[in-house]
């Protein structure tokens, strides 16, 4: 059951909140530089992957993985088979568990208390649930530490990595160590039989091995262990044939091509999917930087924003034209910083970009004219109503 502990916060005064929003001046120049410097990346690495599956698809070759063919030698090939990881049972020592697999890993989970917190203009509220949790929550680091004990000695059973078999094949050819790293233990164990005695304290309980007495009623510092691994039959891979070894691909841009999925898969649906893999990454990279440049823009405007708050009447609505302004100019600089990577890059589709984003700048420099220019009417409408009341 979770319970709350409750903080006010200090009201800051006007020198306070203007002082604190000139301090953000700088955080703001940072974001920005580090928002730019995202996106400017992104957009270099998106004309390389689009050059290197270019390349993929003009120099590949689906071949057989029953023989290995040296004409082959140094060409990027694609093949499936079923694979080979030396019928070996990989076993976790400490509990006994032994699978048919090539990757096994081992989740270690503890009932503890964890903190959360939400902040509001005068309190901050921290809230403390009892959860499974597989990080170790410190309470010497909670805001309220009294009460919310915790008893974490259950952790030490946490591995780094996972189990992972030496070396793997697929038909006549051996795979390098690269796609060792491509393997997911995706399939959860949901039969676990230790071959070797368990902990002292330790059971068998459904899927888990745990010290608790009972899992449906956990108590603090009770300890879960599950297990992962990978099903691996029929597997398609791309990379490079070197002998009867196939290992990983250098584009002309020194991009590395090693591939590795489940499933019959020709050449060209894997390299589908590395330009989907690409696509998805290049737009996530390019709204977080966005993001990151339109936060810091909103900084630098900081200080306007809180003298302007404590204007009667035309403090909410110029905070919010400075709001859309702050917005359009955060979103222009991240297109002129993509234009002009692009214009690098790719030049025509850099100089529309570019124009696109100085038309955003005129925008909003007209929206916030205009804001301006009706709220003066509005004022002066007010002025002539006092007026004639007075008279």
């Amino acid at each position: 059951m979770a319970d709350t502990y409750t903080v006010k916060n200090k009201k800051q005064g006007f020198f306070g909140k203007l002082g604190n929003s000139f301090a953000s001046i700088p955080i703001g120049i940072i974001i920005i530089i580090l928002g730019c410097g995202i996106l400017w990346n992104n957009e270099k690495k998106n004309v390389i992957n689009i050059k290197d599956v270019k390349e993929m698809r003009e120099n590949f070759k689906d071949v057989s993985s029953s023989e290995v063919v040296k004409e082959n030698e140094g060409k990027l090939i694609a093949t499936y088979g079923t694979l080979d990881f030396g019928n070996t049972y990989l076993t976790d020592e400490t509990f006994g568990i032994s699978v048919l697999t090539p990757i096994l890993e081992r989740h270690v989970e503890v009932y503890q208390w964890v903190e959360t917190s939400e902040t509001t203009d005068d309190k901050t509220t921290y809230t403390y649930s009892k959860e499974w949790s597989e990080k170790n929550n410190d309470p010497t680091n909670f805001k309220q530490a009294s009460g919310h004990e915790n008893n974490n000695d259950g952790l030490k059973y946490k591995l780094n990595k996972p189990y992972r078999v030496t070396s793997l094949a697929l038909g006549a050819f051996s795979l390098s160590d690269g796609f060792l790293s491509k393997l997911s233990a995706t399939e959860e164990l949901t039969t676990l039989e230790p071959g070797v005695g368990l902990p002292e304290g330790y059971s068998v309980v459904g899927k888990y091995i745990t010290n608790s007495a009972d899992l449906n009623n956990p108590v603090i510092g009770d300890t879960r262990i599950s297990f992962t691994y990978g099903d691996y039959d029929t597997v398609s891979v791309l990379g490079k044939q070197t002998g009867s070894r196939i290992g990983a691909y250098t584009t002309k841009k020194n991009s590395t091509i090693l591939k590795l999925e489940k499933g019959e898969k020709t050449g060209t649906e894997l390299i589908n999917n590395i330009e989907s893999g690409n696509k998805l990454w290049k737009w996530i990279s390019r709204l977080f930087g966005v993001i990151l440049v339109c936060m810091g823009t909103s900084m630098l405007l900081s200080p306007l924003t809180t003298l302007i708050g404590y204007v009667p009447f035309l403090g909410k609505i110029f905070n919010g034209a400075l709001g859309v302004v702050s917005a359009s100019v955060g979103f222009a600089i991240s297109l002129i910083v993509i234009g002009i990577a692009w214009l690098v890059y790719r030049p025509v589709i850099g100089v529309i970009m570019i124009i696109v984003s100085v038309g955003l700048i005129v925008l909003a420099k007209m929206y916030l004219s205009k804001k301006d220019d009706g709220k003066t009417s509005e004022v002066k409408e007010e002025k002539k109503e006092e007026n004639k009341e007075e008279n």
